[in-house]
């Protein structure tokens, strides 16, 4: 039978993979560096497998990843995030001495990894971005400070990075909105200052215009430069309400998204899966590139449900068989994420909401009918792990090893 190993397993795309592949017969082993998880818990999972975290010590987590698919006779690894993906294809060769690695190569997953080579390659192709500027240093910001229409987004170029094996995940919080030449720089200044002590790599931030408007997911699936899956989904709720993951979502079509995805994921070569997300405005139709995920994202359960099974598509083409390109889907589809997703996204909008904490409480429980990401009457085990999660999670904010955003300085 077949073997596959599913690294994160605590993450809602990971449980999507499992879920996939166990319902197709597929032996799926899943692996995390927590115990007890989603992933886990799910009875489509044969066998669990912990590692050391890659957050905690990269080089531990690549030894330990390499003695297990060395004994492991796996077909295919998938890594999910990431903070695992990174190391695992830095190491490809190693890995694919044992296993196939079902992500792109190095250098063409830095496209879409490091943000300002996605800014690049897009405007080459003729798709609309926002107006971006890299941060050589403070003293330069303050030169050009007074130039930006605000407000603008101080953004890391990549989410994550490793100093000396230990690793630092960055999002984009309300922190890194700044509404005036000062707030900007005394926001950056902030921002350094929390990475005060470590080896920052140089021009790793970037100044952005904030784009309003409505936010799409493009999901493709490309195969030796062909599109061989593609999904759309548009964001009706997100956490953080400035902008995050999704916590509620409902598939969608625009064909001239699609044709920007595809385009884009052409010039950079891409192979495999990714989403490619963007910002429209309602009024006027005019969107603009966002970023690019090269990997599953945290809402795949919604495009499976509708008809596109993007990770036994891509199991297929990994194992050298054809898949005839499936672009039909189910529009109009709905999907949250309640644990802790939607459940943070009620938190924070009751809190700050300008149109009313009722209203907010509404909309809330106006989706109590909706499928979710993670529970299932079919599969319930996971929802236990997911519980155990956010307790895990509250309890690193605490103690001040993440934020309640996620991010995390260890």
């Amino acid at each position: 039978m077949s073997r596959v190993l599913v690294t994160d397993a605590s993450e809602r795309a990971a449980l999507a993979v499992i879920r996939s592949l166990g319902r197709r017969g597929v032996k799926v082993v899943a692996a995390d560096s927590v115990g007890f998880n989603a992933g886990f818990l799910s009875k489509y999972c044969s066998k669990a497998f912990i590692y050391p975290s890659p957050l905690k010590d990269k080089t531990k987590f690549i030894n330990s990843m390499l003695r297990f698919v060395k004994n492991g006779d796996f077909e295919l690894l998938i890594p999910i995030t990431d903070l695992t993906m990174v190391p695992v294809i830095e190491h490809r060769d190693e890995f694919e001495g044992y296993v196939k690695v079902a992500a792109p190569t190095y250098d063409i997953a830095v496209k879409a990894f490091d943000k300002a080579q996605t800014v690049r390659i897009a405007e080459k192709s003729g798709i609309p971005c926002p107006r971006t500027f890299l941060i050589e240093d403070i003293e330069t910001l303050k030169e050009v400070a007074d130039n930006f229409r605000y407000p603008v987004v101080i953004k890391p170029r990549m989410k994550v990075f490793w100093q000396r094996d230990r690793g630092v995940m960055l999002k984009v919080t309300p922190r890194n909105y700044a509404y005036t030449s000062r707030d900007l720089i005394d926001k950056y200044a902030e921002i350094i200052s929390l990475l005060s002590g470590m080896d920052v790599p140089p021009n790793f931030f970037m100044v952005q215009e904030l784009v309003e408007g409505e936010a799409y997911g493009v999901e493709a699936l490309m195969h030796e430069g062909e599109l061989k899956a593609i999904f759309m989904h548009k964001r009706l709720r997100e956490y953080p309400v400035t902008g995050g993951a999704s916590t509620l979502r409902v598939s969608t079509r625009n064909e001239r998204l699609a044709r920007y995805s595809v385009r884009l994921l052409k010039e950079m070569g891409w192979e495999g899966v990714a989403m490619v997300e963007f910002k429209m405005n309602p009024c006027d139709g005019n969107a603009k590139l966002m970023e690019v995920n090269g990997r599953f994202w945290g809402s795949l359960s919604l495009a499976v449900n509708a008809g596109v099974d993007f990770p036994y598509l891509m199991y297929k083409l990994m194992l050298g068989k054809d898949v005839d390109p499936c672009c039909r889907y189910r529009v109009g589809v709905m999907q949250r994420w309640l644990l802790p997703g939607d459940l943070l996204w009620l938190y924070s909008s009751v809190r700050n909401s300008k149109e009313g904490k009722l209203k907010c409480l509404i909309k809330f429980l106006a989706s109590s009918h909706v499928a979710d990401d993670i529970i299932s009457l079919n599969d319930f085990r996971p929802t236990l792990g997911a519980v155990i999660s956010v307790l895990r999670d509250f309890s690193d904010v605490v103690k001040g090893k993440k934020t309640i955003y996620g991010e995390a300085f260890v």
